[in-house]
């Protein structure tokens, strides 16, 4: 993504995962990229606008880590254990991922132009984890041999350990690796 408009949404993504939801204005986002507030209103007209490219960026970025991730995976169990460390990954410290994808959902409550976005993102995230579970080798009594159910779950515990500066989410995740691979204790 290049050009002035993904300049825009791209700043306002970080600062969205760096400072929150109501740190997404076009004055503050003009002033932190020190350009003219008129220029961010001439992409982005209104901030429901702003947010909704926010959430363009977090689904490119979703889609640009998943390639990332899935580099060395051969099979569809590598992948799917890919995802895995890739919420985990999501749930770090210095991660925004998580912390954006939140900040949307709670924008979408109040602003019902956003909340397709928000589900484009969950069902992006949720899909590509039901695509690797088709193929993927799961403990037959797993629980998240749902991919609503895992993507809730992965989604869940990254959030947990945003809000505990990074940790938290890990033990979570790990129980669902075991889970998945049928290591774990639920069965």
């Amino acid at each position: 993504m290049t050009g002035r408009r993904e300049m825009i949404a791209a700043k306002a993504y970080e600062m969205m995962g760096d400072f929150g939801l109501e740190s997404v204005h076009a004055r503050t986002v003009a002033s932190e990229l020190e350009i003219n507030h008129a220029t961010v209103h001439y992409y982005f007209p209104k901030r429901v606008d702003l947010l909704l490219g926010v959430a363009e960026q977090a689904l490119y970025r979703l889609n640009l880590d998943r390639t990332a991730f899935y580099e060395d995976a051969a099979t569809a169990h590598d992948r799917l254990m890919a995802d895995v460390e890739l919420a985990e990954a999501y749930g770090s410290k210095g991660s925004r991922f998580f912390r954006v994808v939140q900040g949307l959902f709670v924008a979408s409550l109040g602003e019902p132009k956003l909340r397709p976005a928000a589900q484009k993102i969950y069902k992006a995230y949720r899909d590509g984890l039901a695509a690797q579970l088709e193929g993927a080798k799961v403990k037959k009594r797993s629980p998240y041999c749902d991919a609503d159910l895992l993507a809730a779950t992965l989604i869940g515990a990254g959030l947990v350990s945003q809000l505990h500066d990074g940790k938290g989410g890990s033990k979570l995740i790990q129980q669902v690796t075991e889970s998945i691979e049928g290591t774990g204790t639920i069965s």
